[in-house]
């Protein structure tokens, strides 16, 4: 199984390594330097030969759309799945924080493309998802995989979400928790 990992905004192959070695066991990890919107990202990761998409945060939401346009599975970890009311969320914080600075830099892209871009929108072609959220994530709300979760399941998918402590980015004390969840989803939904 070839399976491609990517990272999310302003990060990297390495560090997403608690993403990217659970999965070695399963076959051929391909995990390229990946910082690219989401359009982009998108029609890049569609020239990668892939068996299953992981990703996290907006390489969670490439991730998740990738998915959608191939029927292949697919793990995201953190995800924006509504554009839209991810660029909404983070219009609320303050202007000298990171969220802020997100909010920004999606005002720039056009409503209609958020829109053609977020992964709630193609849930009904979502079919085997792991979805994994902190749930004290203060980048990306945790109802961002509550809701596709719950809408991959009304369309007939297959979807597992598990919610656990803590907040956008996975601190080393988690990292076995996590490869734990990966590993048995892997083995008992792919396998």
């Amino acid at each position: 199984m070839r399976i491609l990992v990517l990272h999310g905004k302003g990060s990297s192959p390495d560090k997403i390594k608690w993403l990217s070695k659970p999965l070695e066991e399963f076959g051929e990890i391909i995990v390229p330097d990946f910082d690219y919107e989401v359009k982009e990202g998108v029609e890049k990761a569609l020239k990668y030969d892939f068996d299953c998409i992981a990703g996290h945060s907006r390489g969670g939401t490439i991730a998740l759309m990738s998915s959608a346009l191939t029927g292949k599975c697919c793990i995201a970890v953190s995800a924006p799945s509504d554009r839209v009311e991810q660029m909404k969320y983070l219009s609320s914080f303050p202007q000298d924080s990171i969220q802020y600075r997100n909010y920004l830099d999606l005002s720039k892209i056009s409503i209609e493309d958020l829109k053609k871009y977020s992964p709630i929108n193609y849930a009904d072609k979502l079919h085997n998802v792991l979805l994994i959220h902190g749930k004290n994530d203060n980048i990306v709300s945790p109802t961002h995989s509550i809701n596709l979760c719950n809408k991959i399941k009304e369309n007939g998918g297959k979807c597992e979400l598990y919610l656990i402590e803590m907040k956008h980015s996975p601190p080393m004390d988690k990292y076995s928790e996590l490869a734990g969840i990966i590993k048995k989803w892997v083995k008992t939904q792919i396998y």
